[in-house]
């Protein structure tokens, strides 16, 4: 009879079995209890670094100075101690503060991405560590926090209003200054500029015409120097685009043409290209090389979809806007051989003409409601809807100029007025300044100095020449009567360059031949006394927005004390006062010079090397830090 029950062995292996899995158990579970206590301790440790980094947001940026700190709380404030400290009786805690280095410098200013070794000390900016460890199985365990501390705290100063003219010593009223020479104009509030000379509109006169080629009809036509640009409607006979040399306003010479086969209904020139909206349903936007004006090529073009033509352009320094019927079209053409297309946005009803005044487009339309629309353009990729303006009655918006703080706006026959002066210093609250009867379609207009010259649909009176020194109360200068009607103009000091209806003449060159129109070569304005309200301060940088072109320039110079009446001793970026600030986009103020000094002026330097051309100064902006 076999024995049914448990051997030895099989006895000794079930209680060994047994042994090793109450011993893994009893292991399991000591380690179970040392994650937790880990985990614990982490916590604990994290809460502890947190409350030191939250701390040290609290203090003064004075008191953050290199070194290693512990936090502790006396009353109800925190206070910073040297060295570390214990907490709960194991929690080591202390706080690295570290200076920071950046791998940039220029005029007393560090900038740039930081960096590990070398590099330029970065007064504004501190590396703050938490640091908390404590003992756990016979080693230390460690948690760190780590950030950037910055000293942001910058306030800044903008002027873009002088019209308050001269001789006020302290910065009270924003529209003011202290001294300007007699080549500064400031008549115009929003901007200042060059003073022009004397025009007398009486002595106009038609100095020289051109019969362009073909039966083409001219559309629009742009100056600059003493260049002219015109182009217009598909011209089976000849060009649409022509380049002439008007420096004698008495014999113009033309020097170049190019034919694109489409009508080109607008034409704008920046540098050696000129920018073309066109009609043509496969290149609405047009890319001329003008540096030959001998040999003109097309080096760009670009098609939108949809089949409307292209009515009006923009350009600046860097981008391209063309306004379809009732859209708006944004490009980057930092090279303009390859335009590329950012953005577009609707427009109410039917757009005619826009116009690019620093970060805005203003865009006279047909929209019964808002005839004057405003975009905001400071982000072209991202363009957005800002004001909007009513003209009165039942008229459509034909043309726009902004010039300064003021728009002029050109309109269809009305009851009582046909044009439009409004103040666009805030271009999301437009405002009426005034406005004149005409009595017709006022189509296009002009701005030189303190006239307006208005194209009127007339037989009698094709010419209307308005001052508008004094929007409220607009007085007629002159009017002419020509052989056809204008069908666009652009001027400058006494010369207008117009186009006409009229085919034996549709280039007209119309002058006063005054000979001291001229602009005035330079000007100098010192703003008034600025004050900072802090004995410690620090001077980062200025800026400034306006136009100057080709021939013109935009200076500046800082003077500070700590006196409220000076002395003021400008100087440029050197700390010298042979050197001066040119850069518009924040450039960097002289650091130790102006170091301290709560009080400040600047000085403007306008010039001007062509006498058909001057800088206009918008605004001014300093930016400063205390201490």
């Amino acid at each position: 009879m076999k024995n049914k029950g448990f051997s030895i062995i099989e006895l000794l292996v079930a209680i060994s079995f047994v042994s090793v899995i109450i011993i893994l158990i009893l292991a399991m579970g000591s380690f179970n209890s040392k994650i937790l206590k880990m985990n614990e301790d982490r916590i604990s440790a994290f809460f502890n670094a947190s409350e030191a980094m939250e701390a040290m947001r609290v203090f003064d940026w004075n008191e953050l100075n290199s070194g290693q700190y512990y936090p502790y709380l006396s009353g109800n404030s925190w206070q910073l101690a040297m060295g570390s400290e214990l907490l709960a009786g194991r929690y080591s805690r202390w706080i690295d503060i570290e200076d920071v280095y950046r791998e940039n410098y220029s005029n007393g200013h560090v900038y740039g991405q930081i960096v590990t070794s070398g590099g330029y000390l970065d007064p504004d900016t501190k590396k703050v560590s938490v640091i908390v460890n404590w003992p756990f199985a016979g080693a230390i365990e460690e948690e760190r926090i780590s950030t950037y501390l910055h000293r942001w705290r910058a306030e800044r100063l903008s002027q873009e209003d002088w019209s308050g003219g001269a001789g006020q010593e302290s910065g009270v009223y924003a529209d003011r200054f202290f001294s300007s020479d007699w080549g500064i104009d400031v008549s115009f509030s929003g901007m200042v500029t060059l003073r022009s000379g004397f025009l007398n509109w009486n002595n106009g006169t038609t100095t020289a015409f051109y019969n362009l080629p073909g039966t083409a009809s001219p559309t629009d036509i742009f100056q600059s120097g003493n260049k002219v640009y015109i182009v217009s409607s598909n011209n089976n006979a000849g060009p649409e685009f022509y380049i002439f040399d008007v420096s004698d306003i008495y014999n113009p010479i033309l020097l170049g043409t190019r034919e694109v086969g489409s009508t080109i209904n607008a034409v704008k020139v920046k540098g050696d290209y000129a920018f073309l909206a066109s009609a043509s349903n496969s290149a609405e936007v047009l890319i001329l090389n003008i540096s030959n004006p001998y040999s003109i090529t097309v080096v760009a073009s670009y098609d939108l979809s949809g089949s409307d033509d292209a009515l009006d352009i923009a350009v600046n320094e860097s981008q391209l806007y063309v306004m379809r019927s009732n859209r708006l079209y944004s490009f980057d053409i930092s090279n303009p051989a390859s335009p590329i297309f950012l953005h577009d946005l609707a427009i109410s009803t039917t757009a005619r003409s826009i116009f690019l005044a620093g970060s805005y487009i203003y865009v006279a339309s047909n929209a019964s409601s808002r005839e004057v629309q405003v975009f905001n353009v400071i982000n072209p990729a991202n363009m957005e809807a800002a004001g909007i303006y009513n003209l009165p009655g039942s008229i459509d918006a034909r043309d726009i100029y902004v010039y300064g703080n003021r728009a002029y706006v050109s309109a269809s026959a009305n009851s009582d007025r046909e044009f439009f002066v409004l103040d666009v210093s805030d271009p999301y609250n437009i405002m009426f300044l005034g406005s004149y009867e005409r009595g017709v379609n006022v189509d296009n207009f002009t701005v030189v100095g303190p006239y307006a010259l208005l194209a009127a649909n007339s037989s009698s009176e094709e010419l209307t020449v308005i001052d508008v020194s004094f929007p409220a109360t607009i007085n007629k200068a002159a009017g002419y009567d020509w052989e056809g009607y204008i069908r666009a103009m652009t001027a400058n000091c006494s010369n207008i360059y117009a186009l006409t209806s009229n085919t034996g003449r549709e280039f007209v060159i119309f002058s006063t031949e005054e000979t001291d129109c001229g602009y005035a070569s330079a000007g100098v304005l010192e703003s008034s006394t600025f004050d900072t309200g802090v004995d410690q301060v620090v001077y980062n940088w200025i800026a400034w927005s306006g136009v100057w072109p080709v021939g013109t320039q935009i200076r500046f110079q800082l003077a500070s004390s700590s006196n409220n009446d000076g002395p003021w001793n400008f100087v440029g970026p050197d700390g010298t006062n042979s050197s001066y600030y040119t850069q518009s986009a924040q450039e960097f103020i002289n650091y130790n010079h102006h170091l301290n000094q709560r009080y400040f002026r600047y000085k403007l330097f306008l010039e001007s090397s062509s006498s058909l051309e001057v800088p206009l100064l918008e605004k001014v902006t300093i930016s400063y830090s205390n201490q």
